[in-house]
């Protein structure tokens, strides 16, 4: 089940579409099962029930900006629904299935920011709430990890004339937004060196010395690592190279790094930074 659209004088219409095996013929053919009218007035209940929780419709209903608010909202409320539940059971080739939905209508980093974060963030909740035990948690975890990286060694920097060196605090195992960061970055153009999660520090500041990165991303996610983690700054700080630190750890809280803090979730903005930072270098 997908949807089609045409453009007839200048205006969009959509048809809810369903392929169909011609015996006769032996050749698959499209059959319209209803017309939807134009596609800036589409909205959640223009899709017949049965064909609500299709991922492709929902993905449609979720990233088109023309459909009303509370229509995409809804949208997006399933599609995040469906993200929870196969994190919650480890099903990787069924959030595979999501993104790869998603992915016809929406970008990678609107995927990131709009339905794996905060399906991420509710599995944070639970946890804290005493709703879900560490093997869930952790069971939840590898499975972003291992969408996210099965994503990264298939994107190439469109150039590579800056270089982000991203880390983490020696102890600091909060892997995900390093590999989110490190996906957004790539797409920009940048070439990331990905250290996280958790490498000693001397071993670390040798590395960053050895490459010389343009700039160097270090995220701290838990509070018990803001020491090691100002430690860590401060040893960069000595190699004369521009530092960018951020991290839920950072988030509502006073600090004193002495090099520029980013606490946004948004990944354009943190972009923005990042190309600052290394244009004052």
């Amino acid at each position: 089940m997908f949807l089609r659209s045409k453009v007839v004088k200048g205006e969009s219409y959509s048809y809810l579409v369903q392929s169909k095996w011609d015996t006769e013929k032996k050749t698959s053919i499209q059959e319209t099962v209803k017309y939807l009218g134009k596609t800036s007035k589409i909205s959640v209940g223009d899709i017949p029930h049965e064909y609500l929780h299709s991922p492709t419709i929902l993905a449609f209903l979720a990233n088109n900006k023309k459909i009303d608010t509370k229509g995409r909202e809804k949208s997006l409320l399933k599609i995040k629904q469906n993200t929870l539940k196969f994190l919650l059971s480890g099903d990787l080739d069924g959030l595979q299935l999501v993104f790869k939905n998603f992915r016809k209508t929406g970008t990678i980093p609107e995927f990131y920011e709009k339905i794996l974060r905060p399906a991420m963030y509710d599995i944070g909740g639970l946890w804290r709430d005493g709703k879900l035990d560490v093997g869930s948690e952790h069971v939840a975890s590898n499975t972003v990890m291992r969408l996210i990286e099965s994503m990264n060694t298939k994107i190439k920097p469109k150039s590579k004339t800056k270089t982000v060196l991203i880390c983490t605090p020696d102890g600091e195992y909060h892997i995900i937004p390093c590999l989110m960061i490190e996906t957004y970055l790539t797409l920009r153009g940048y070439n990331v060196i990905n250290l996280s999660p958790s490498v000693p520090t001397k071993s670390l500041i040798n590395h960053v010395d050895k490459e010389k990165p343009d700039l160097v991303l270090v995220s701290i996610t838990l509070d018990e690592h803001m020491k090691s983690g100002m430690q860590l700054i401060k040893n960069i700080k000595k190699l004369k190279i521009p530092i960018i630190v951020g991290g839920q750890a950072l988030k509502d809280k006073k600090h004193n790094f002495g090099v520029t803090v980013s606490t946004t979730p948004n990944f354009s903005e943190l972009a923005k930074t990042v190309k600052m930072e290394i244009t004052q270098r």
